[in-house]
């Protein structure tokens, strides 16, 4: 008995020297019992949620697992946990994990839809895997949220698809306003983000660490082995503000933009690939700041010039502050590729404000290859406080300067598609770059007397819609929200289309999914007793988040008699990737023809990115036959493009202060052959307000008894002007082709006869 004791007291004593020993959990439940969950679960524990559709949901997930035992939370099936409508989630706590969430057609309806805190708590050592937010987007554009917010410290981001983000807001974005944020050593690896068009304003960056207050903070976050796909936002696709990180390993594939260096010092790039395919605005990294180090980076293909450069080392505001452009100093380049880029530029951004070059900065042992340019880069200023040393190229020709030779060299072999894309994303996801549908192009024959809006709906995207001869009158806008294309059945016998509903509506308006073509029809703003003035011939919806195209051809705008009211306009918080008028009449209008203007905030915002009006007539107008308007200085996007030309403006805006054209800020604008008869006397015939970058041209126009040309710069009129009194075919008929063998034919001015052409097919980008 007393051995028994002994051996009983001598295993009493090793138990209290253990541990305790607990074993993890599992818990299956559905998505809304995650939080109630955590409540009780203990590091190691392992919560699976259950398939299915959930939708509205405010989660709030908050876990203290360890850096051996962490608490994961994930999809049961990862994918078929589907997160829909008004929904966000909040992760605190250590040690927390996150996968296998599909975040799909749905929005945010307060905050961002990811956040790495919930209030005050924020997150450390905590990860969110394997997830996606596709399509998570509000009702209007310019409502503004992130995907994700990276709050705390040493979190991780990685295998996510983040795609079909098409409202303001960075994608994701590195918090670093408190100090429980600095040197936060967060990992951002291995996601895909998905395409993001043109947004047509600052603030739709994919990605940013920290901002100009936090530009001297350490930010310490690793940004590698990401794959930014067309990811177009704005100039910045990755945006630094902070000092202090790395980015290496990425690929840039299309992507119109760059990798800022935009505040902050000590910053690494280093080998990422960057891939443009001559696509327009396809650019590399842009240099401000001090101490950054830019190495064996690879940047193939790519097209764009200024601040969308392959390489842009900027001049700098003298004694700036921390949130405009400070000197680049102590600045290392080296090892870096450059194959057939448009564009290396040194003093980027020289202005009146800007002047101050950069100073200790080395360019040392990088390989140029562009057969088509004869120097390998572009001094916008003096680049005496840059080193060039050991540099290998192969242009047009034999070049030869200091820190430059000319030597055959080997192009990098770049990686297959599959390889870009390997390991990349959430691994349950297919992630590409959307592709359009084949269009049907079913036709669809029209007679007066049939409801045109209710045709409009019930027809399939891509279809035709044509409209035999005669008169159509709607009662309610003809609601366009796929791609349609509406044709007069015989171009030489116009349909009329007129309003006669009880509430002012356009005639067709544009909404979401909206691509449009539409030709040879006649709009007919005359009021008919009893009834509603039409407030457009076509605009757009007020609530919209996909961008749009559209082109008019061959139509007629008429008798629309009210000042706030427009043949064609874009309203706020729209966008067009494109706009095409040509072949166009607009006469006796009270409003606005043509009308991009809303966007009124001054901060670089604008309506339609691509536009060509060409081959129109404007007779008697009251207001703007022409008004774009992209207020504001900012440089963040490269557009608005414009297009005028062959076009001629009759008794047009003659009223004191008045424009023929008003194009306030388009950042590469041609008008040229445009015949101004008897118009803008009280003002301008084009009225400008150009910054010094924008590339701006008029050309061999006539002003006969009209307004002059007001301009900002004195660069902008770079062909020869005229003064002809114009001859025309036959002005009682609105023909306004010059009569053969007059001043203005000869010079080919002013509007040019249609000629005969097939029908345009709309093209989806």
């Amino acid at each position: 008995m007393m051995i028994r004791n002994i051996h009983k007291a001598i295993i009493a004593l090793l138990l209290i020297g253990l541990p305790s020993v607990s074993f993890a959990k599992r818990y299956d439940v559905t998505l809304p019992e995650v939080a109630s969950c955590l409540k009780t679960a203990q590091p190691g524990d392992r919560i699976y949620i259950k398939d299915g559709q959930y939708k509205d949901m405010q989660l709030k997930w908050i876990g203290k697992g360890t850096e051996k035992s962490p608490i994961t939370i994930e999809a049961l099936n990862p994918g078929k946990v589907k997160v829909e409508g008004g929904s966000t989630l909040r992760i605190a706590g250590e040690w927390l994990s996150v996968s296998g969430l599909h975040f799909t057609d749905g929005y945010a309806p307060k905050g961002s839809v990811i956040e790495f805190r919930n209030g005050q708590e924020l997150a450390n050592h905590c990860r969110l895997t394997n997830c996606v937010i596709d399509k998570f987007n509000p009702s209007r554009r310019d409502q503004a949220y992130s995907y994700i917010l990276l709050y705390g410290r040493h979190n991780r981001v990685d295998h996510c698809s983040l795609t079909g983000k098409l409202n303001l807001g960075v994608t994701l974005i590195v918090i670093l306003n408190d100090e429980r944020c600095l040197e936060n050593h967060h990992r951002i690896d291995h996601n895909y983000f998905g395409e993001r068009p043109v947004y047509g304003s600052n603030g739709a960056e994919t990605m940013r660490v920290g901002t100009s207050q936090q530009a001297y903070s350490s930010s310490n976050t690793v940004i590698e082995n990401n794959l930014f796909e067309r990811c177009s936002g704005e100039v910045e696709v990755i945006s630094i503000k902070s000092s202090d990180n790395i980015i290496r390993n990425n690929t840039l594939l299309e992507c119109e933009g760059v990798v800022a260096l935009r505040h902050g010092d000590r910053n690494t790039v280093n080998d990422n690939l960057f891939i443009g395919n001559g696509r327009r605005n396809t650019g590399g990294i842009r240099v401000v700041n001090a101490g950054h180090q830019i190495y064996d980076n690879v940047l193939v293909g790519l097209a764009g010039t200024r601040f969308f450069s392959a390489l842009g080392v900027m001049d700098a505001v003298p004694n700036s502050l921390p949130n405009r452009y400070c000197q680049v100093v102590d600045v290392k380049m080296y090892r870096n590729t450059f194959v057939d880029c448009t564009n290396i530029e040194f003093g980027t951004g020289k202005d009146m404000e800007r002047t101050l070059a950069p100073e200790k900065v080395s360019f040392t042992d990088n390989i140029i290859i562009n057969k088509g340019l004869d120097q390998p880069y572009i001094a916008v200023d003096d680049v005496a406080g840059i080193q060039f040393k050991d540099n290998k190229v192969q242009l047009a020709k034999n070049y030869s300067a200091p820190g430059f030779t000319t030597e055959k060299v080997k192009a990098p072999q770049l990686p297959d598609d599959a390889a870009i894309r390997k390991d990349k994303g959430a691994s349950w996801f297919k992630n590409q770059v959307a592709h359009p549908a084949a269009n049907v192009h079913k036709e669809y024959n029209v007679s007066p007397g049939t409801n045109l809006s209710e045709v409009i709906h019930s027809a399939e995207p891509g279809g035709v819609i044509i409209l035999a001869k005669g008169t159509y009158p709607i009662q309610r806008a003809m609601f366009i929200d796929k791609p349609l294309t509406i044709r007069a059945a015989d171009a030489a016998n116009k349909p009329l289309v007129r309003f006669n509903g009880d509430k002012p509506d356009n005639m067709v308006t544009i909404a979401d999914g909206g691509k449009m073509v539409i030709e040879n029809i006649t709009f007919d703003g005359v009021l008919e007793p009893g009834k509603a003035l039409a407030k457009a011939g076509i605009s757009t919806a007020f609530d919209m988040i996909q961008p749009y195209t559209l082109i008019v051809d061959g139509c007629e705008f008429q008798n629309f008699g009210e000042g706030g009211f427009f043949a064609i306009k874009g309203t706020k918080a729209t966008f067009a990737e494109s706009v095409t008028i040509r072949n166009c009449l607009f006469r006796d209008l009270s409003g606005d023809a043509i009308n991009y203007a809303a966007e009124k905030d001054d901060i670089g915002r604008y309506n339609a990115d691509d536009m060509l009006i060409e081959n129109c007539s404007f007779y008697r107008l009251l207001g703007l036959p022409i008004n774009i308007y992209r207020g504001g200085s900012d440089e963040s996007t490269a557009g608005p493009y414009i297009t005028i030309r062959h076009c001629t403006f009759v008794d047009c805006c003659n009223k004191e202060r008045g424009s023929v054209m008003r194009l306030i800020g388009p950042q590469v604008l041609t008008v040229e052959n445009c015949n101004f008869d008897n118009s803008g006397r009280g003002g301008a015939t084009i009225r400008l307000d150009e910054a010094t970058w924008e590339k701006v041209r008029i050309a061999n126009c006539n002003l006969w008894n009209s307004g002059r040309m007001m301009t900002t710069t004195s660069q902008a009129i770079q062909g020869k002007m005229y003064n002809f009194r114009p001859a025309y075919i036959n002005a009682e008929a609105y023909d306004y082709t010059p009569v053969e063998g007059s001043e203005l034919e000869k010079l080919s001015i002013g509007f040019k006869k249609k000629e005969n052409s097939c029908h345009t097919i709309l093209l989806l980008k």
